[in-house]
């Protein structure tokens, strides 16, 4: 008797392969946008670059959108012709600017020199970015803001471990305060 759970198990393993792939090759085409926006010959790159460099990004389909918004102002057209795309690059713009304010926008860590020099000179290649040592950060703008007005350390608001870091110290200072009372 056939077995008919290995064939759906082996399309659910397809499936989670095909998703994988789909996420590192967005991320992938995040990080080779930077690559071609950032200004190669700075050796150093400010909170100033890397907050211009993130709203730069979110932005980057503006001139699609005006377009779209363009073509609807032409003729008398009662209905939007190009409303997916347009839905879409709202949707995606929304969401990168939550993540940029909320959770935190995360991307390559601009701020330390070798993490830089390592993204520099990353080719572009999709099997080579886990080798690449690159390594990536989550930027909240108020933390990039705060750096650049020099009210925050350069690690307030940008380090996403920054919460788990916080925690660990509270359950020390819990377990201490306990010892004591006892």
């Amino acid at each position: 008797m056939s077995r008919p759970m290995k064939p759906v198990r082996e399309l659910k393993l397809q499936k989670r392969r095909g998703d994988s792939n789909v996420k590192l090759q967005c991320f992938g085409d995040k990080l080779a946008w930077f690559r071609a926006n950032m200004d190669q010959d700075l050796d150093v790159i400010t909170p100033k670059h890397v907050l211009d460099l993130i709203m730069k990004y979110i932005d980057r389909n503006a001139d699609e959108m005006e377009n779209i918004t363009i073509k609807h102002t032409i003729g008398a057209r009662q209905s939007r012709q190009h409303a997916s795309r347009e839905d879409c690059l709202r949707i995606i713009q929304e969401r990168e600017m939550d993540q940029f304010i909320n959770s935190g926008f995360e991307t390559v860590d601009f701020l330390v020199p070798q993490s830089l020099s390592a993204f520099k000179s990353w080719m572009g290649d999709l099997r080579s970015l886990p080798k690449a040592n690159i390594k990536l950060r989550k930027y909240k703008k108020e933390g990039l803001e705060a750096m650049i007005s020099g009210t925050s350390k350069s690690e307030d608001h940008c380090n996403p471990h920054q919460m788990e870091e916080d925690d660990a110290n509270a359950e020390g200072e819990d377990s201490e305060d306990e010892e004591m009372s006892d």
